[in-house]
């Protein structure tokens, strides 16, 4: 037997070791070195690496860090501390409160922003700047509704964006107006552009604190990679100056943009790094493009009821040659599709990029949220070899989808999926939609459920047993990003990024993170608060 010379060298036995590498499921130990996995297999491989520090398990589980595939650190995150938190808020006396209670916090004249209102939470409430003005007509208000898809702002906010009577809709954008033509202060899709630019103005140092303030929060999840959707040229340079200074808590796989979120026009980033630039710290991936958004007059659904097709909502006329560019450039794109009108499109302008793209350029397409899709539709994603990025937390809306009579076409078709052989990655969408998101733990009791986490199944042919979930977590968002040759898997050479779970990996008593470690160091370990260190 070959003896190895110990150089902070660290063994894990004792425990169940989850791999998520298909060619072997589990081994009795893992062994790591200088931040990456070493060897792994069974007990007596431990003999060859005379003192290691050993890791008793303790029974516990061992699995590769969490990844989340589709979370906003770089944009909304980063900046959502600092923001009105109005999530899960439901009627208009407990929204202004909040509003209120966040002035008082944050006096001055700069915006006052909440963000994670939803209108159907208010009893369908619209509001408009008649409302905000009421609240405070001196400094410039904006309600950003959870979706990132809408917002609303008072009168003084229009005024510093320059919007008007006279400005014209963006593209792909409506600036809602009364019969008079005048803006009623509400802003969809691409119309929240300047918005957007105003809210998450910051200089590069103080964009990089907020990152990696928002970046260690990830930690006591289990997540230690992050697939950042929309990375600004802004937010890029914020992420090279924690790399730069060894500050990023957590590996970013940055997802180029425009140069606000919902802004499609990549302008001079296509000839910047291309995807796969960078290590395993901080790497370029796929471009982020929205083919639709998330409201009623912004997602394309065809919806076939009682033997008709029914129409609604549009998606956006910009993504096909964006998309297409790309490829012609050498990015992989990942695109934001909600309704299967979309995805149709999305799918069409796959096939086109495809006939585009430069030779030995292997076109890998990503598809995000994709919430209603036809057995038709699956088997085009899988013979394209994409993959999905979906997001367990939507199920909470999951009843009311369910009670539209379809007669064909699955919500949240995420058990389909798997079995048609198209790749899943799991992610938060953190700070968008319901709620708390981050947790991989929490929503994978979602997934393996179908529920919106009281245990009352909704759509029960999706239901995939929980590891199956934790593997979307894991190798599913490795994959999804390019890197299944990097993270996702136990596997020899791969990063040491790893999660140490207690108790049993069943939904109805899930397990709970009781460490993270990152390149080899634990990064966090449970107590009696939890402790990141």
């Amino acid at each position: 037997m070959t003896t190895i010379p110990n150089e902070k060298i660290t063994a894990f036995t004792g425990g169940r070791i989850l791999t998520m590498d298909p060619d072997r499921d589990h081994a009795e130990t893992l062994v790591i070195k200088n931040g990456r996995i070493l060897d792994l297999g069974s007990a007596e491989i431990i003999q060859q690496y005379p003192g290691a520090e050993i890791i008793d398990l303790h029974g516990r589980t061992l699995l590769p860090g969490f990844i989340d595939s589709h979370n906003h650190l770089s944009s909304f995150g980063c900046f959502f501390p600092e923001w009105a938190n109005l999530i899960g808020i439901t009627d208009e006396k407990a929204l202004f409160a909040g509003l209120a209670e966040h002035e008082k916090l944050h006096p001055g004249t700069g915006w006052l922003v909440g963000f994670g209102w939803f209108d159907a939470q208010c009893g369908g409430r619209e509001f408009t700047r008649a409302d905000l003005d009421a609240f405070c007509p001196d400094r410039p208000v904006v309600l950003v509704q959870a979706t990132f898809h809408k917002s609303v702002v008072n009168s003084r906010a229009l005024e510093i964006l320059g919007i008007d009577s006279s400005t014209p809709d963006p593209r792909c954008g409506i600036i809602q107006r009364n019969p008079e033509g005048v803006p009623t202060g509400v802003l969809i899709e691409e119309a929240q552009v300047p918005v957007f630019r105003e809210i998450m103005n910051a200089d590069t140092r103080r964009h990089a604190d907020l990152i990696e303030a928002r970046g260690r929060e990830l930690l006591p999840f289990g997540i230690t990679a992050v697939h950042d959707p929309g990375v600004t040229p802004a937010a890029e340079a914020a992420y090279r100056l924690l790399y730069d200074e060894g500050r990023l808590p957590v590996s970013v796989l940055m997802m180029p943009h425009g140069a606000a979120v919902l802004d499609n026009d990549l302008g001079p980033r296509l000839a910047g790094p291309v995807t796969g630039t960078g290590d395993e710290q901080l790497r370029t991936g796929p471009v982020k493009l929205f083919a639709d958004g998330a409201t009623s007059e912004t997602v394309g659904f065809a919806m076939k009821m009682h033997g008709q097709i029914i129409k609604t909502g549009k998606y956006r006329d910009d993504f096909a040659e964006a998309l297409c560019a790309a490829a012609r450039h050498g990015f992989q794109t990942c695109v934001h599709s909600f309704g299967n009108a979309t995805t149709d499109a999305v799918l069409d302008a796959y096939e086109q990029a495809a006939k585009e793209t430069p030779a030995g350029f292997v076109l890998r397409p990503r598809f995000e949220h994709v919430a209603l899709l036809s057995d038709s539709q699956i088997g085009r994603l899988a013979k394209m070899n994409a993959c999905v990025s979906i997001q367990p937390q939507f199920l909470v809306r999951g009843e009311g989808m369910k009670r539209a009579p379809l007669d064909e076409g699955k919500w949240f078709a995420f058990g389909d999926l798997s079995r048609a052989g198209v790749v899943v990655a799991a992610s938060s969408d953190d700070p968008g939609g319901f709620m708390e998101a981050r947790d991989p733990i929490k929503c994978s009791v979602m997934g393996s459920t179908m529920s919106a986490g009281d245990g009352r199944t909704i759509f029960p042919d999706q239901v995939l047993p929980f590891e199956e979930w934790l593997r979307m977590y894991t190798a599913g968002g490795a994959w999804a990003g390019g890197q299944e040759n990097e993270r996702g898997m136990l596997k020899g050479g791969l990063v040491a990024d790893l999660v140490i779970l207690a108790g049993e990996l069943d939904p109805q008593n899930p397990p709970v993170v009781d460490e993270t470690w990152k390149d080899g160091r634990i990064v966090y370990r449970r107590e009696n608060t939890g402790k990141t260190v």
